[in-house]
């Protein structure tokens, strides 16, 4: 259920949503993503709305009443987008074949397709763009001192806005959560924006602001005290001095790729055995990642075709399934996995592609500011499935993308014709 606090937010927030100029259209969102617990629902019959759930219906009844729709031309990212989520949704409710599982699958799409849409419909240019990230630099700089206060306090000041508290790890470290459903998904919410921030600190306005929000997200990755967290956060810093080489990713992909082959081969054990080594903080679960990652090898044949319903049988503890990969796998077999792994790979490409365009340096840094944001996103699956508010933050990414490819893919479309005319001529 909803508390009293929660619920005048939510009140307030869907006010916005109707009544703010199109410009400010996102605040509610990202206000909603940041600071309210993602526990926090009303349940009407068997359906179940989440605060962003009611905020993405507010804004779709608020965007086809006013007639204030924009005419998308759907890329190849767009499309695949939508593969995905609707592949997932169909193999799952195939493998459960009951009425909750529609019910369930119909509130997932609603999250992914409708805030897709809403993001797709609202940001549209360069500055749109840079608005949005303003809003989540201000709320970084907001959150932090909460998140400090928890750290040393052991009391989480969001308690009173949902179920949310604070983990003392056995080392004795509290691992600050903030209004998020778990420590891991507070830091890696903002690791993965620190590369954004730094790079549009890279520009020639609000400097101070992204760099103050750039170190305010790396702080509160830090008092997570969650390994997954600050390995990614480590990992898009060194991604982020690679700026000057950029232009040789596909090189180095492939030799990263090589390399993992060749370590593979020689090694006693898998290469993924490798994660179990990962222990940044101290008492961390990396031997339970990588046995996670062992057993959905092994058990290939049991959710190859629909996913399975239940992993609890694959080994002690892993009916929790902390990896993104294994859980799109779970959830809806070998075809949902594939469709998500390729939707990764042309988004990295896509934005990659995109940074080494002539184009103004701030907006060179911004794309590959978003290109090592979805790295970071990339490298936190092998170690988390998302849950809460951070998938909001995923989806805005894929947005970006989508708009990404669609601004490319009109300028091919005008180079081509372009050169047809002078042919012709």
């Amino acid at each position: 259920m909803i508390t009293t606090p929660t619920a005048i937010i939510t009140f307030l927030l869907t006010i916005t949503v109707f009544v703010v100029p199109r410009r400010f259209f996102l605040l509610p969102y990202i206000v909603a993503t940041c600071f309210v617990p993602d526990d926090q629902r009303v349940i009407i019959l068997t359906l179940n709305f989440t605060v962003f759930r009611m905020l993405v219906l507010a804004g779709l009844c608020r965007i086809l009443l006013r007639g204030e729709q924009v005419v998308i031309k759907w890329s190849r990212f767009d499309k695949l987008v939508l593969a995905w989520a609707v592949c997932g949704a169909v193999i799952y409710v195939v493998q459960w074949a009951d009425a909750r599982a529609i019910v369930f699958k119909c509130g997932v799409l609603l999250d992914i397709l409708g805030s897709y849409w809403l993001f797709r419909q609202s940001i549209r240019s360069y500055t749109d763009i840079k608005y949005v990230f303003q809003i989540l630099a201000m709320c970084a700089l907001i959150m932090m001192p909460f998140v400090v206060s928890e750290r040393v306090t052991g009391s989480n000041p969001f308690s009173n806005l949902g179920t949310v508290h604070t983990v003392i790890r056995e080392e004795g470290a509290y691992r600050c959560q903030g209004p998020f459903p778990h420590s891991i998904m507070l830091g890696l919410f903002w690791a993965t924006l620190v590369p954004v921030f730094v790079s549009f600190a890279k520009g020639k306005q609000s400097k101070h602001l992204f760099w103050g929000a750039a170190a305010a997200a790396s702080i509160m990755t830090y008092l997570t005290a969650s390994s997954t967290p600050l390995l990614t956060l480590i990992a898009v810093i060194l991604f982020l001095l690679l700026f000057p080489y950029r232009r040789h990713g596909r090189q180095v992909a492939w030799a990263a790729c090589g390399l993992t082959v060749v370590l593979h081969m020689v090694m006693q054990a898998p290469v993924w055995h490798l994660i179990s080594r990962v222990n940044i903080i101290g008492g961390s679960t990396g031997w339970h990642r990588f046995n996670l990652i062992d057993q959905t090898i092994k058990h290939f044949g049991e959710w190859m075709l629909l996913g399975t319903r239940n992993t609890e049988h694959w080994g002690t503890g892993l009916l929790d399934i902390t990896n993104q990969y294994c859980f799109e796998a779970v959830q809806g077999g070998l075809v949902t996995l594939v469709i998500f792994v390729f939707l990764l790979v042309m988004a990295i490409r896509v934005t990659g592609g995109w940074s080494l365009t002539k184009m103004p340096a701030e907006h060179q840094w911004f794309a590959w500011g978003l290109c090592v944001c979805l790295l970071g996103h990339c490298i936190s699956f092998f170690g988390a499935s998302y849950f809460g508010q951070i998938k909001v933050l995923l989806y805005l990414t894929f947005s970006l993308v989508g708009l990404v490819a669609e601004k490319l893919q009109s300028s091919l479309l005008v180079t081509q014709e372009r050169s047809r005319l002078i042919v012709a001529v």
